[in-house]
């Protein structure tokens, strides 16, 4: 399907060394997988320090094994997306049944943008640390779930809100102030984690920031959430063209997430715990302030991945209603996918 697309130039930035890899492999690594292949070789730059240090540190430890980079990305990325699988459903099951379980990983398989987690992006590996530190939290682990939540926020920025899931699971559960003292001490971990990243931002740039500053360098700026909506909405109203997915699948995706977590956080048959709620709006909320000129919902088609509420939203649908959305998710996969496979830009 790919091959009946029209060819598009690679554009944006190239890492050289993925020419000459295997075809299957080079056919995926497109977009910012070029930016995390290259810094795990080449280490950082001014404009690259906006990307996290987690995936970096993991390339390189595999690569050190005697693969290239290239190489080990891809094959690190696609084996965290297996383990994401299975501790998935193993979190789930602490809340949900097992019916609902698996049909929330049919909906996290059949995401149209389930494609980034075959390729070298950080969502396989934010959503195991992020899943780890839910199963940790509903297990009564506090100090392997602040662990976990230190390593979400070496992956993605939004990884130091969990402590403030960690936070709300304290104040829940301890009564006694002594003890809540004790426990709070690991929600410190993601945001010593985020600190630890601000040092070595100041030690190679003389900026404490650089990795927000950057942000810059890549059309980024601030945008109210419902301004961003309302603007990608005039973009699909002014005509943009159908190659331009990415503009269409952002604002699709956005309306899912919203009516899921809404749906979760409102009405009993989707009402879900509040580690869950309070993960997914502020994985929603946080990201919607970002936007660009060009994409007003800037990648949000890829930041809705790791918003769990939505497969948990989707399989508490009505069971016609959820197979029906189920198949047109994957058909939409399999176009999306041929897209990205061709350089069009979808998150």
């Amino acid at each position: 399907m790919s091959n009946s697309l029209p060819v598009r130039e690679a554009t944006g930035f190239i890492n050289p060394s993925v020419t000459g890899q295997p075809l299957f492999i080079e056919k995926f690594i497109k977009w910012d997988a070029h930016w995390y292949t290259f810094i795990a070789e080449y280490g950082y730059d001014s404009q690259s320090i906006v990307f996290f240090p987690a995936i970096i540190l993991l390339i390189k430890g595999l690569a050190g094994l005697g693969i290239s980079y290239v190489t080990a990305g891809f094959i690190l990325c696609n084996v965290f997306t297996m383990i994401s699988y299975c501790l998935m459903a193993k979190t789930f099951l602490l809340d949900f049944s097992a019916r609902e379980t698996r049909l929330a990983l049919l909906a996290y398989a059949v995401m149209p943008t389930a494609f980034f987690l075959n390729s070298v992006y950080t969502e396989p590996v934010f959503i195991v640390f992020s899943l780890a530190c839910l199963y940790c939290i509903r297990s009564g682990s506090w100090w392997s779930a602040g662990w976990f939540a230190a390593l979400a926020a070496m992956t993605r920025s939004l990884g130091i809100l969990l402590a403030v899931v960690l936070l709300a699971e304290y104040v829940r559960y301890y009564k006694n102030v002594r003890q809540l003292r004790t426990a709070m001490a690991s929600l410190l971990f993601p945001i010593i984690a985020v600190a630890a990243f601000c040092v070595y931002n100041h030690i190679m740039f003389g900026d404490w920031l650089a990795f927000v500053h950057s942000q810059q360098l890549w059309g980024r700026r601030f945008g109210l959430p419902w301004e961003n909506f309302r603007n990608n909405l005039q973009l699909i109203g002014a005509g943009v063209p159908l190659t331009e997915a990415g503009v269409y699948l952002d604002a699709l995706l956005v309306a899912l997430a919203f009516v899921a977590l809404v749906a979760a956080s409102t009405l009993p048959r989707y009402r879900l715990p509040a580690p869950y709620l309070i993960t997914g709006w502020l994985w929603f909320l946080v990201p919607m302030f970002s936007t660009s000129p060009v994409y007003p919902l800037y990648s949000m088609a890829r930041f809705v991945i790791v918003i769990l509420p939505v497969y948990l939203f989707l399989a508490r649908l009505p069971s016609a209603l959820f197979y029906s959305l189920a198949c047109l998710s994957a058909a939409g996969l399999l176009f999306c996918t041929a897209w990205f496979l061709n350089w069009y830009w979808l998150g």
